[in-house]
């Protein structure tokens, strides 16, 4: 107690408190200053040492020191009766007091008006950068392609707000159809449908789109009744071309899209050839319910989620009233094909009977319409996730034959061509997909990832800013943003990001834990004990420390679940593994994936 009483009376503890809130106060406006300034990343971290460091002075100078009406003097030369320590004592409590209240009033002012700035600022950045490089890309393939038209998702006017499926899938078919027009150049219908809601004027979308012509329209079903109004609108200065309302019986409908296309055509002065209007639109069912139930299933896939399982049950249903609509079945093999990503793990045994259907709806869709360009890529895809390379790759080069422009096509070829280990070939297809689809964050991504895979760091992290300025809230394209940041010594940038995402540290363990590291490597055996030798391996792997024993378990792990389809064997290509291609866990993963020990594929039907 006497010692405690000492320290009270040096005013030992007030000045640990002073120092203390002093220290965090300058911490955290070194920390919004220095940045403005574009500070190095150092400069933050050392301000946050310096102080630490000065601590230990700080104390022991209130224990030798104190301060008299003559100056500064040791304690132990000042007479009892001489002291004025009380005095010192309440000056520094009104001290504490006072930068107390400063903190206050700087956390408030931060989260009320700097957080909020600053999380803009990352956006509108990101955002920016990703629409000038739309616009110079797409301004410049404008001026190349006379007629080039962006198709907008089509407003639905019905009483029913379920009814969002059908009008999206109308715009789709006519968007489908106006491609067949030999001359005109339509934009991608995932570039499109990102603005859908978007407060967008005409002329601007012309110019992020890089479009001569904006179609817009709406949709109103009601029953058997369908009404649909468009619109043909110069992008350069907002003038109507043309317009027109059309009142169909839902049985008609086929007839209706081509005639739309058609008259749109016609107003292009493109010619429509041999067929004409019908011409356009070829794959049709003569049952209207079928074809409504095929919209929803098609809406209710790309919704993913538990979505794909409500698909596969109305794609069944459709093709129980018409098992001669090649569609469906295409859609039925493009939804078993990733169905084992969106069921609960304990079901996730069942991949390989998943793909095994999947694959068989494929090649019914085919048997019914052999140029069928969308049941080649789904059925690539099957056979990709099913590890037959070779079959794969027949049906992605007769795709691309028949849909050479696919932007998710060639986003998924890109994949195929890394797994076969030929990385600048899927960097091509990848940078190709970003040309025509410019404004979809999954395929700006998957460019990223081939530029990482390639290492072009640099590159790829303007890519990833972009995919991320995109879809701020998508939580992969900041995963990846956030590793390529910490790989790049970019520490601070990483956790801004991850702070901003608000995801739960839970939720990312290893990156907060390779942030941990970058900053203190002396906690790589606490994080162990506290979170467990995997997570500490995959936080050290975003740090760039390659482990084989770890990389090569993990690489397995993925090829046992049998559903993440090319994505663990991208990684067995990947450059760390050079220097250890010869070693004979490598060769066994690359053969359990369909590969001999060269890294060419096997057979299909070889032994794995």
């Amino acid at each position: 107690m006497s010692f405690l009483a000492e320290l009270k009376r040096r005013n030992v503890i007030r000045m640990a408190g002073l120092y203390l809130v002093g220290a965090w106060l300058v911490t955290q406006v070194a920390g919004t200053v220095l940045p403005m300034f574009e500070a190095p990343a150092w400069l933050p971290r050392s301000v946050v040492i310096l102080l630490a460091i000065g601590f230990i002075p700080a104390v022991v100078f209130a224990w030798v020191f104190e301060m008299t009406p003559e100056g500064l003097k040791r304690d132990a030369d000042v007479a009892p009766g001489h002291s004025i320590a009380p005095e010192t004592a309440r000056r520094m409590d009104r001290m504490i007091i006072a930068v107390l209240a400063l903190a206050l009033v700087y956390f408030a002012f931060d989260r009320l008006l700097l957080a909020p700035r600053r999380e803009a600022a990352l956006v509108a950045t990101t955002t920016q950068a990703l629409e000038a490089k739309a616009t110079a890309t797409t301004t410049a393939k404008a001026a190349i392609e006379k007629n080039s038209i962006a198709v907008l998702p089509f407003v639905n006017m019905s009483s029913d707000a379920e009814q969002e499926y059908f009008s999206d899938g109308m715009t789709e078919e006519i968007l489908n159809a106006l491609a067949k027009v030999q001359g005109l150049a339509v934009t991608a219908r995932t570039s499109v449908f990102s603005l859908k809601g978007a407060k967008k004027d005409v002329r601007e979308i012309g110019s992020l789109l890089g479009v001569n012509y904006v179609l817009e329209g709406s949709v109103r079903r009601a029953g058997e009744e369908v009404r649909i109004t468009a619109q043909l609108i110069r992008a350069d200065n907002g003038f109507h071309l043309w317009s027109e309302t059309y009142d169909r019986k839902l049985e008609h409908v086929f007839a209706l899209q081509a005639e739309l296309a058609g008259a749109i055509a016609k107003a292009l002065e493109l010619p429509l050839g041999i067929g004409g209007d019908a011409a356009l639109v070829s794959q049709r069912t003569g049952d209207p319910q079928a074809y409504a139930l095929y919209l929803q299933a098609r809406a209710a896939f790309r919704a993913r989620g538990d979505g794909v399982k409500r698909s596969i049950e109305l794609y069944r249903e459709v093709i129980q009233r018409d098992p001669r609509f090649a569609p469906a079945w295409s859609g039925l093999c493009g939804s078993l094909s990733v169905l084992s990503w969106y069921v609960p793990i304990e079901e996730r045994v069942n991949t390989a009977r998943f793909l095994s259907e999947a694959v068989e709806a494929g090649e019914r869709a085919l048997a019914l319409s052999p140029d069928l360009a969308d049941a080649h890529i789904m059925l690539a895809g099957a056979y990709t996730n099913q590890w037959r390379w070779t079959r794969a790759d027949q049906h992605y080069q007769r795709a691309l034959a028949l849909a050479p422009n696919d932007a998710e096509l060639l986003y998924s070829r890109s994949e195929w061509l890394a797994a076969m280990g030929r990385m600048e070939e899927g960097l091509a297809a990848a940078r190709r997909a970003v040309e025509l689809d410019p404004l979809v964050p999954v395929i700006v991504n998957g460019y990223a990832n081939m530029l990482a895979r390639t290492r072009r760091p640099a590159e790829a992290i303007a890519q990833y800013e972009a995919a991320h300025g995109l879809a701020p809230d998508l939580v992969i394209t900041a995963n990846n943003l956030a590793r390529i940041y910490l790989t790049s010594g970019r520490i601070d940038d990483a956790e801004r990001l991850l702070d901003f995402m608000k995801v739960p540290p839970a939720r990312t363990p290893a990156l907060r834990a390779a942030i941990r590291l970058a900053r203190d490597p002396s906690q790589r055996e606490a994080i162990g004990k506290e979170l467990g030798p995997a997570v500490l391996a995959s936080a050290l792997a975003a740090l760039g420390q390659f482990d084989l024993d770890w990389a090569l378990a993990d690489v397995d792990r993925q090829l046992a679940l049998h559903q993440n389809g090319a994505d663990p064997v991208i990684l067995l290509r990947l450059q760390r593994f050079d220097g250890h291609r010869d070693d004979p866990r490598y060769i066994a993963l690359l053969r359990k994936a369909g590969f001999d020990a060269n890294g060419s594929p096997l057979p299909d039907d070889a032994t794995r």
